[in-house]
């Protein structure tokens, strides 16, 4: 069995920011979603152990901190995850490549499935306002991408 301390670590500073992000920018703005990319980063370096386990847990604990419907958060990236994971294993591509794509998809899916769950009555939560989602979506993945780029230009220049 493998020791997944470090990821956990990870794992528990990912949720108090995206708690931090939800409870702060969240009451102004949509707050990016940083817990789901996380989330797929981890399983596509480590194990599939963060896909299930890390999903599960991590989404039970910030349903209980923002009061929301115990659960929900964890199925939402459960089949999010997993439904992005399937369609993307007819895929190929670098891992940089894949990375990002997994993450879009798992974060799109996760959303939407959220959105679905969490209204009452079931369903009822998509409106014009579902696309706010985008940008929630895209900022920590163009930041991830700006710093990947960047990292990959220096570490050409330093050759």
């Amino acid at each position: 069995m493998k020791n997944h301390f470090r990821g956990w670590v990870i794992v528990a500073v990912v949720i108090a920011v995206q708690f931090l992000l939800e409870v702060t920018l969240g009451r102004v703005v949509v707050a990016p979603a940083v817990l789901v990319p996380v989330l797929v980063y981890l399983s596509l370096s480590d194990s599939d152990y963060w896909s299930l386990e890390g999903a599960f847990w991590s989404g039970f604990v910030i349903d209980i901190l923002l009061h929301q419907p115990p659960g929900v958060s964890s199925l939402a990236m459960l089949s999010g995850i997993a439904l992005s994971g399937r369609i993307l294993q007819i895929t190929t591509g670098a891992h940089e490549m894949t990375f990002l794509m997994n993450a879009l998809m798992a974060s799109i899916f996760s959303d939407l499935f959220f959105i679905f769950m969490a209204a009452r009555p079931v369903g009822s939560g998509f409106s014009v306002f579902t696309f706010m989602i985008v940008p929630r979506i895209l900022f920590p993945l163009l930041v991830y991408l700006g710093i990947s780029l960047l990292a990959g230009k220096r570490s050409r220049e330093t050759i």
